[in-house]
């Protein structure tokens, strides 16, 4: 009588082999480079001085692509968790205000496609290595437009893009004229209306009204409002120059410079002219595990 077929063992399973992302550009790493962190206002078909058009803010975007920036978010800054591909520059993204032109909907309820909100998703479908990586600094009162649509225009862009969302104050106030009771006020009441808004939004950023710290600026990092604490882990100013590396013990995360997406001096053509020029901005290694930089 013949033996059974022994079964076969198990085949293993083959090892996982991870496919490292092709170079962005072919220039040398320097991770103790400049980061622009560029802050937006109004997306209008008339701009003032301080607003794009949605032509421009496109521009802007195709630019930042074409010379090999890649958004990445404020936390991830803050956590120096910067994980682009080799040849990468990272950018940061911020909105000031919350105005309706940063996330508006038509009559039909589809997103209008020239309020910055759909130029990002628009920008994004076209190019597969540009995520929605954005911080929108709010005046929680006023966010958006129409207070019926608010809570699902947080949640839209919380949930379902993973954006950020900032404290911009209540009232925008400069908050050097205000007590320090008045200045606590501004910031925590504005924590705890966004987090009303939408419940468990962790809040622990603010963009400056105009740029102007409060008298005592330690209310900023943190302090308290009607019995309730506040933080935060990063304080963002009104331009006017790139920030510099995380690795660099120049980075202050409680003075965040900003660029303005404005012309002229030290606006955002400007500022990309300079570090396409000097070759001064951060260029990634595309390993998150170490930190490539020119010997000093």
């Amino acid at each position: 009588m013949s033996a059974a077929p022994t079964a076969a063992a198990p085949a293993s399973p083959s090892p996982t082999i991870a496919v490292k992302a092709k170079p962005v550009t072919t220039r040398p790493p320097n991770e103790a480079g400049l980061i622009p962190i560029l802050e937006y206002h109004r997306i209008t078909p008339k701009p003032s001085p301080y607003d794009r058009s949605a032509a421009q803010f496109r521009g802007d975007l195709e630019r930042l692509y074409r010379e090999g920036y890649r958004p990445i978010a404020l936390q991830d800054l803050l956590d120096k968790k910067i994980d682009l591909p080799q040849g990468a520059s990272p950018v940061v993204l911020t909105f000031d205000d919350a105005d309706v032109s940063q996330f508006r909907y038509r009559p039909d309820g589809t997103i209008d496609p020239d309020c910055a909100v759909a130029i990002l998703e628009e920008f994004s479908r076209k190019h597969a290595d540009w995520p929605v990586r954005a911080t929108f600094f709010v005046l929680p009162d006023s966010a958006f437009g129409p207070a019926k649509e608010r809570t699902k225009k947080f949640r839209y862009l919380r949930e379902t893009l993973g954006c950020e969302i900032g404290n911009h104050t209540v009232t925008h106030r400069s908050l050097r004229s205000l007590s320090d009771e008045a200045a606590q006020h501004e910031i925590g009441e504005a924590v705890q209306k966004i987090q009303a808004i939408l419940p468990g939004t962790s809040v622990d950023t603010i963009a400056l009204p105009m740029g102007i710290s409060p008298k005592d600026r330690t209310l900023l990092a943190k302090g308290t409002f009607a019995g309730r604490a506040y933080s935060n882990k990063a304080v963002l100013l009104v331009g006017a120059n790139p920030s510099p590396s995380p690795h660099s013990k120049e980075f202050a995360p409680l003075r965040l410079p900003r660029i303005q997406a404005v012309e002229g001096d030290s606006g955002i053509t400007d500022w990309l002219n300079r570090l396409q020029k000097s070759e001064s901005a951060y260029v990634s290694d595309g390993d998150p595990e170490k930190v490539t930089a020119p010997a000093s």
